[in-house]
């Protein structure tokens, strides 16, 4: 049995512990010798800390929060956490015997920087490339402090680590400009899986939602589950929707968010008796999206986005959801060249409008099954303990 640490830093809203990576880790843990100890810094609340930490339990892993400090103000706050934490995290390592400490991001890796290497090994979970995403949506300078400062944490980080975990090939590729392409096989690509169990087609659950959402049976409905804001392609998605709309007057938009408020603002008048805007809890968003025809998955293909890993592509596919989705984020082209009745939603394209209305026109009876067939070696839970079982065994 090789002790693992997860460590992570995380913001008051967060949810993609539970969400996504513990339910990963566990899985991993079912799949092998490794068991997972995960240490979240964070300033969330009491009872967001409680959630998380049931979802622990109930998965069979070891969770440890810590508080990140915010008074008397952020940036001090942070330095004292980031110098506490060091001295936690080295007590933490030597008391639990870890022998894999696995940082995600750059806060963790600033701190795991500051650690002399003793009895273990360092796996980087790189996370895409977040400073570049702050470059590109949140408008911090590359010319700044702060991103130089950041950036050669990082870049100390990718050089120092045993193994680095990216979610796309193309992140690599980036990532060995820093390293030297000669230290290449130290990068994994690792899967963001989802529970095939869960995410899975049902037509009972499909006439059921259907009837609730009062959606006749001849009428197609096209979906969005996520987050709102710049980079998720509204604009785009309410051009593709009105488009369609002007031809089959009885379509639906489905919209599944957190972010109701960002929807109701930005609805056009002329299109609010079609859209229907809900926040749903995780737990019955297969039941809503088992309603659907045609799924929207545009980003903003800005540069950082060759490094993710969309979440909510693989759980349109695993429902066997006809896909609208861009070009240019991660490994996106690739795995839909292997998936049936799919769009690769171009930006570059002045045609791209009438080609993803065109697209839409054309499905026919969908063959979900099928669908759901080509995704799951990409999306499935069990393929991505796979692969970050098989990126820490290269440590051996």
């Amino acid at each position: 049995m090789e002790n693992v640490l997860f460590i992570t830093w995380d913001g008051p809203q967060t949810t993609y512990m539970e969400g996504l990576f513990m339910p990963i880790l566990s899985q991993v843990q079912s799949q092998s010798q490794y068991k997972f100890h995960i240490v979240q810094f964070t300033w969330g609340t009491a009872e967001r800390i409680e959630i998380t930490q049931k979802s622990a339990q109930d998965l069979n892993l070891i969770y440890t929060s810590k508080a990140i400090v915010r008074k008397p103000f952020a940036i001090l706050g942070t330095l004292f956490t980031l110098y506490k934490g060091i001295l936690f995290l080295k007590k933490y390592i030597k008391k639990n015997n870890i022998t894999i400490v696995m940082p995600r991001s750059t806060m963790p890796a600033l701190m795991v920087n500051r650690m002399s290497k003793q009895n273990f090994k360092v796996v980087f979970d790189a996370d895409g490339l977040p400073l570049e995403e702050r470059i590109d949506f949140s408008g911090l300078s590359p010319n700044s402090k702060q991103y130089q400062f950041l950036k050669k944490e990082e870049s100390k980080m990718l050089q120092r680590a045993d193994g680095v975990l990216t979610r796309s090939h193309k992140a690599i590729n980036i990532h060995s400009q820093t390293v030297g392409y000669k230290n290449s096989n130290k990068f994994s690509v690792v899967l963001n899986g989802r529970n095939t169990d869960f995410f899975k087609p049902n037509s009972a659950k499909r006439e059921n939602m259907r009837k609730e959402l009062r959606v006749p049976n001849q009428t197609k409905v096209l979906i969005y589950c996520g987050s709102l804001g710049g980079q998720y392609g509204w604009d785009e998605m309410m051009a593709i929707f009105r488009q369609y709309q002007e031809k089959k007057a009885n379509a639906i938009f489905l919209i599944l968010t957190v972010n109701k408020e960002f929807a109701n603002e930005r609805i056009p008048d002329d299109l609010a008796v079609s859209i229907i805007v809900k926040t749903v809890p995780f737990t019955e968003i297969p039941n809503y999206l088992s309603a659907a025809d045609i799924a929207f998955a545009i980003r903003e293909p800005q540069f950082s986005m060759q490094g993710i890993a969309p979440i909510k592509l693989g759980e349109y596919l695993l429902m066997g959801i006809p896909t609208i989705a861009s070009v240019g984020i991660g490994d996106t082209e690739q795995i839909l060249n292997s998936v049936p009745n799919c769009l690769l939603y171009d930006h570059q394209n002045p045609n791209r409008i009438n080609l993803a209305v065109n697209f839409i026109e054309s499905l026919g009876e969908t063959n979900f099954k099928e669908i759901r067939k080509q995704a799951i070696p990409f999306f499935s839970i069990k393929k991505s303990a796979e692969s970050y079982c098989n990126a820490l065994d290269k440590l051996r």
